[in-house]
């Protein structure tokens, strides 16, 4: 049985910034409007913050595979073989 939440966008999300403007990629894959995070949903610790540094069309990672978070690093090609980010994280610290 599926739930009726919109499922998450595995390719990059391009987005158009101004120099200057902030968001928050969701770290913890739960928020509604994927990649970026709703206060509802995503704990503090899971936001990675992103300021744009120049007026730019920033590659949001929507697949979380990414080893650049917020941004894509083209992990979604090959994502079968690799585990995601926070998964690795997981890993190294036991």
């Amino acid at each position: 049985m599926r739930d009726n939440q919109p499922a998450p966008p595995r390719y990059p999300q391009p987005t158009r910034l101004a120099a200057g403007e902030t968001r928050h990629w969701c770290g913890c894959g739960h928020s509604g409007t994927a990649p970026f995070c709703n206060d509802s949903a995503c704990p503090t610790q899971d936001r990675i913050v992103y300021i744009a540094p120049r007026d730019e069309i920033a590659l949001f990672c929507g697949c979380h595979g990414t080893r650049t978070p917020p941004l894509c690093d083209g992990t979604h090609a090959g994502l079968h073989q690799r585990p995601a980010w926070w998964k690795r994280l997981w890993g190294r610290k036991k």
